[in-house]
Formats: C-alpha cells, structure tokens, sequence
C-alpha cells in the first residue's frame, strides 16, 4: 500500500475547509466585480495538491515546506488565468521553482493572478498557521539540525541552531488538537553512502481502533534528501507465519541499514504465558525477506521482571529504542520492565539467535544509577551508556540525562549518574531522548504532564550541563494541558 495515497482523505479535509473557508465569507463579489462562484486555482507545491476557492481572502496553509530546497510550484490551470505572477515572478508556462528564505508565521508566498479580468490574491503561509507557536531561546553550538516529532500531531519538524524552521510537514486530521489524533512519531536523518534518507513513523487509519495510549499503528515512510516519499514500509510475514503480511508497525524505533535493509518493530496481540495482551516483535528485512524476528514471547523470564510502578497487564514489556551495535547485536529498551538488555543477533547457531546476553534492571540499581520508565538508550564507541531516564520510581519522580559507565561484555555498571545540571526539576513521564556529544549534549523533553512548566521541547547543554539553547512551545499551547507533547527530540548531523 502507498501511504501518500491513503492520505487522500487528509488532503480532502484541508482541501474542504479551504473550500469552507470560501463559501464562510472568504468569496467577496459585487455588482460590478462579478466573480465565477466554481472559480478556483489548482496547484501543487512540492508534490501536494491544493483547490482553492476564489477569491480568498484568508491565507492558505500548506502542508510541507522546506528552506534548503527551491519550492516547486505548479499552477495546473494556467489556462484559465490572464497572469499569474508568484513573488512577483511572472509564471508562464505553469511551474515556477522559487528559492523559500524563510519560514515563519509571519512570512507568505504572495500569488497575484488576474482571471476572467478580475484581480486577486492568494497567500500561502510558509508556516502552517495551525503549527503551535515554538520559540526558541540562546544560540546551539553542536554540529547539525533538531529533529521533532508529536505524539498527537501529524507534524514533523526540523530547525536549525539558530530556532529557524528548516523544514517541516503537517497534515492535521478532523481530530486535529485532540489526543485522538495520532501523530508522525520518530522523524530520523539517515546515510548511506554519500546519500541521504529521512523517515518517520505515520499512523494507518485503518487500524485506528487498535491504538492505545503508548502505540500508534501504522507504517514507516522513506524520504529522499529532498524529503519526497520514495517507499512507505509496513510488517512482512513472521517467520512463524503467526503475524500477516501488511500488519501495521510501532513507531517507536526504526534501524536503518539502507533503503531495502532495516529493522522495525510491532505490537502484537498475542497470547502471553497465560494472558491475552500486546507483545513485542522486532523484524529483520533485507531486499523484501525477513532474515531474523524477535518474539518477547519466546522469553518467559521476562514476566518475573515486571515493575509495580507500571499496568502490565495488556501492554506487558513496552519496547521502546534499540540500536545494532558494533558487534552487530542488539541493545533494547523495555520501558515497563525498567530494563536494557542486548539480545543476540549474531550467533551462528541458530537456536541462539534471539536471546538475551545480558541485561540491565534499572530498578535494582543504587539509587545513583537507578532508572525507572526510560526511553532512548544508546552504547557509545567509549563503552558507556546513555539513558533518558523518565524517572518514574524516584521519590519525588524526576527525570535524568543518565549516563553509565558499565562493562560492555556483561552489562555491569561501574560508575555514572545523572548529566543534568541542576537536575531534579522537571518530570516527563514518557517518550523522550538524551544525545550525548562531543562537548556537550541534547535533550528531548517528551511528554511532560505537570500542569505547569511543561512546554520544554527540546534544549541542548554544555559539557557541564548548563542549557545554551531551547525549544519551548508557547505557554497558550500547553497550559494548563498538554495536548502537544513531542514523541521524541533529536539532533542529527
């Protein structure tokens, strides 16, 4: 299935509250002004169609834009229009390339047309208008861009180290600013070789009704260096044949390899050592076979790690990062039971294959080291650790930039503790992520529900941890809730 096609009916909804918009008051005619009421202009920017009702005289809202690339703008009836000049640029043929200085809520594309010899103008906004308002704060020094994505927005967005919007795609539903709308969750940058990839995880409307607060069903889309859709990615038969081709996929994590080779995720309903919840599958893919999956079900040792501080009951062990390390293994994150394990990927015994080699339980730690909850673990090329720990089970719940020192043969923590500085302000109860770099570090806030303080996007600090830089969404668009949390807030070079 192409998921640009199943966006049909996203598009039929902003194409009719354009078209709302017109028959709402937007449409002005007079006696001597007389105005074709079917008039319209249909264009496509950057891949995405738009029918606007003429005139109008609200701004129209796109759907993408990005700065690093020329817009491409096409006016697909031209022929009905006596001109048509963009930016002041004359179009005469239809398609016009025009370089985007900026994106803001205060910057428009300005479309002068003169059709059946009457004037008008359209205005695009070069920001979403619907976008919450993002402010940014001090100067980020760290090579490359922030990446952010929204657990209840179809909305990913990139900025650069100066809180510029570099690129950005939304495409709202009827549920827009309600947390039924499922959002684009894991917006990543990709390399391979000398080109680029980005993906992110979107929602399939098809299987809404299998959603629940931690998962959002649906398939992963693949983007070119110009962000245009090149494949959208969703489950392969199991191995075992248990789980169909075409299933949704979780969003919470996605390893690319290249284009054709990646490891993604699943919820699956499943029978569980006696109980009917929602297990964890990872799946192996190159060039359209999966070559290794991955059932929590085949693990029943997992149900003795379960911590009282979360509902196990249906969703048991709740996945939620991983990453292929240098010895070509997997390290994982399982939120619910407050543990990091690597699991076998490499063995060439087969039977092997799958289990656990060693594991990390936050919640038996010392209190210095201990995470509850967490999300976004990474291995680093020195051997530590890095953890956002969402801090569930602190008394009182605090979240920490944890990084450990631990023996990366036997996962033994040795040394470490929390980056922050000052820490122990801020709770975010879920999704999240903590970057460590050279000199310094970022941190996505995820999804923070404290009824104040809890517009933190993303900030990144100095190596001693102190923020040089901020993302805050607008204190209006989140008190006194939050229904704008972000899944989760990178930094890619």
């Amino acid at each position: 299935m192409n998921y640009f096609k199943s966006l049909a009916g996203i598009k039929s909804t902003v194409l009719a509250t354009l078209l709302c918009g017109a028959c709402l008051g937007f449409t002005a005619c007079s006696d001597n002004n007389p105005v074709n009421p079917d008039k319209k202009m249909s264009l496509t920017v950057n891949g995405e169609h738009y029918d606007i009702a003429l005139p109008v005289h609200e701004p129209v809202n796109l759907i993408t834009l990005n700065t690093e690339f020329d817009a491409d703008i096409t006016i697909e009836n031209i022929d009905e229009f006596q001109r048509l000049k963009i930016d002041g640029k004359e179009v005469k043929k239809g398609h016009l390339s025009l370089p985007i200085e900026k994106i803001s809520k205060d910057k428009k594309i300005e479309i002068d047309y003169i059709s059946e010899g009457v004037q008008g103008t359209v205005f695009l906004n070069t920001l979403n208008g619907d976008i919450p308002v993002i402010e940014a704060s001090g100067k980020a020094v760290i090579d490359g861009d922030f990446y952010l994505s929204f657990i209840y927005k179809r909305l990913i967005m990139k900025y650069d180290n100066s809180g510029n919007v570099v690129f950005y795609r939304y495409a709202p539903t009827e549920h827009a600013g309600t947390y039924d709308e499922l959002g684009y969750w894991d917006f990543k940058k990709h390399h391979f070789g000398n080109k680029i990839y980005y993906s992110y995880h979107a929602p399939d409307d098809r299987y809404a009704d299998r959603a629940f607060t931690g998962y959002d069903p649906g398939m992963r889309v693949l983007l070119d260096d110009h962000y245009k859709p090149v494949k959208t990615i969703q489950a392969l038969q199991s191995l075992d044949g248990t789980l169909a081709e075409g299933e949704p996929i979780d969003g919470h994590d996605f390893y690319f390899f290249t284009p054709d080779h990646y490891i993604l995720s699943a919820y699956v309903n499943r029978e569980f050592e006696g109980n009917d919840c929602v297990v964890s599958y990872l799946q192996e893919v190159d060039n359209g076979k999966v070559v290794f999956d991955w059932w929590c079900t085949d693990h029943p040792e997992m149900m003795d790690w379960r911590s009282p501080l979360f509902d196990t009951s249906y969703d048991l062990v709740h996945f939620n990062s991983m990453q292929v390390l240098p010895d070509g293994n997997l390290l994982c994150s399982f939120r619910h039971l407050c543990s990091v394990v690597k699991i076998d990927r490499m063995n060439p015994i087969e039977s092997e294959r799958g289990k656990f080699i060693w594991r990390i339980a936050g919640d038996q730690l010392p209190d210095k080291w201990c995470f509850y909850g967490q999300h976004y673990v990474r291995m680093h090329s020195d051997g530590t650790l890095t953890i956002f720990d969402n801090g569930n089970g602190h008394n009182p719940p605090h979240t920490q930039a944890l990084r450990l020192i631990i023996d990366p043969l036997t996962g033994v923590v040795k040394d470490g503790g929390d980056m922050l500085s000052p820490g122990g302000d801020y709770f975010t109860q879920a999704c999240g992520a903590f970057m460590l770099f050279d000199g310094g570090f970022t941190v996505g806030w995820g999804w923070s529900t404290e009824t104040y303080n809890n517009n933190r996007l993303v900030t990144e600090h100095d190596a001693s941890g102190r923020e040089i830089f901020g993302l805050r969404l607008d204190p209006d668009y989140c008190y006194p809730t939050m229904v704008n949390p972000t899944y989760r807030c990178v930094k890619y070079k």
